[in-house]
C-alpha cells in the first residue's frame, strides 16, 4: 500500500514533469517561427542569421559570399534541422572577370600575365550604339612599382577610350595593348597592337582613343593615301559626316577635313588639349566610322 505521504510525493513529482513538458513544447514551436526561417541563406550580398532550436537543431543561416564584379550574392549554405524551414540554401552570386559591361563596371582579369577588358559605359549614359571593342594588357608577372602605376594608368585610360568608342560607334576590334618604356609617346598600329612609353602624361584617356584609331586605319590603311589630297581627307562619308556636325554648332572648328600621311583633323584628337568638351569625343568617333566607310573597312 502507498502511504500518504508517498501519494503527495508523487502528484508533486507528476506534476513537475507536466510543467516540464509543457515549456519544452513552447519552446520548441517559438524556435521554429523565428529561429528556424531566420536560418535561411542570404541573397543579394546579405548574410543568414542563425537558426534556434525546434525539437532538435536548426541549421546556420548562410555565411556571406564574395561579391565579382559583374553581380552582387552570397552563397547561404542550409543546415538540417528537427524543426521546419531551417537553413534553406541561399542564391549563389557570381562575378565575372575579364570584361565588363556596357553600364560602366570594368573588371580587369589577369590571366596569363595580361589583363584583358572590355567596354566600361560613358558616365552611365544610354549608348546609341553596340561597339564591341575589347583589349588585353600585356603584364609581368612581376612588375616593378613603376610598372605597376603604367598597368593602373593605362588601364584607366583604356577603359574610358573604350567606353566612348562602343557606345557611339559599332566597330569590333581587340586590342593588344602593352607598356613598352623606349616608345616616347604612344603608339598603335592597323595589326591591333598598341603600345604607351613610361612618359605617363600620354597614359590618358584622349591619346588612347586617338591610338585606338589609327588601329582603325587612320593613317594604317593602305589605301589611306589615296583619300589625301592637297592636305585634305576627301572620302565622301567623312566629309559628309563633318558637314551634319557642323551644322550642330555655331561655329564650326573647321568647314574641311584635313589630312597628313597619318592624321586627320578636326576631331582626330592629335592633341589632348584639342578636347574641350565631350562632343569632341562623340565627334571623334562618328568621323572615324565615315573615314572607315571611305576606307572599305566597314
Amino acid at each position: 500500500m502507498t502511504s500518504s505521504s508517498d501519494r503527495i510525493r508523487l502528484s508533486f513529482y507528476f506534476a513537475a514533469l507536466a510543467a516540464l513538458f509543457s515549456l519544452r513544447c513552447g519552446s520548441g514551436e517559438d524556435s521554429t517561427a523565428s529561429g528556424g526561417r531566420a536560418g535561411a541563406g542570404a541573397r543579394e550580398g546579405g548574410v543568414g542569421s542563425g537558426g534556434g532550436t525546434a525539437g532538435g537543431t536548426a541549421g546556420a543561416g548562410g555565411a556571406a559570399g564574395t561579391a565579382g564584379s559583374g553581380g552582387s550574392g552570397a552563397a547561404g549554405s542550409g543546415g538540417s534541422s528537427g524543426g521546419t524551414d531551417a537553413g534553406a540554401s541561399g542564391a549563389s552570386g557570381t562575378g565575372s572577370g575579364g570584361t565588363s559591361d556596357r553600364d560602366g563596371a570594368v573588371d580587369a582579369a589577369r590571366e596569363g600575365g595580361g589583363a584583358t577588358g572590355g567596354a566600361g559605359g560613358v558616365d552611365g549614359a544610354t549608348c546609341p550604339f553596340s561597339g564591341n571593342i575589347t583589349y588585353t594588357l600585356a603584364r609581368n608577372a612581376n612588375p616593378t612599382p613603376a610598372e605597376q602605376n603604367a598597368y593602373a594608368l593605362i588601364t584607366a585610360a583604356m577603359d574610358k577610350a573604350i567606353g566612348y568608342y562602343n557606345c557611339y560607334t559599332d566597330i569590333t576590334k581587340h586590342e593588344n595593348v602593352s607598356y613598352v618604356p623606349s616608345v616616347a609617346t604612344a603608339d598603335g598600329n592597323i595589326n591591333g597592337s598598341m603600345r604607351f612609353g613610361s612618359n605617363t602624361s600620354y597614359m590618358d584617356y584622349r591619346t588612347a582613343m586617338h591610338e585606338i584609331s589609327h588601329t582603325l586605319g587612320v593613317g594604317q590603311a593602305s589605301n589611306w593615301g589615296s583619300f589625301v589630297m592637297g592636305g585634305l581627307f576627301t572620302g565622301a562619308n567623312a566629309n559628309a559626316q563633318l558637314g551634319e556636325i557642323n551644322k550642330t554648332l555655331q561655329t564650326p572648328l573647321d568647314t574641311q577635313l584635313h589630312a597628313d600621311a597619318s592624321h586627320f583633323w578636326p576631331y582626330g584628337i592629335n592633341q589632348q588639349s584639342e578636347v574641350k568638351s565631350e562632343a569632341d569625343l562623340i565627334a571623334h568617333c562618328k568621323i572615324v566610322v565615315a573615314i572607315r566607310k571611305d576606307l572599305g573597312l566597314q
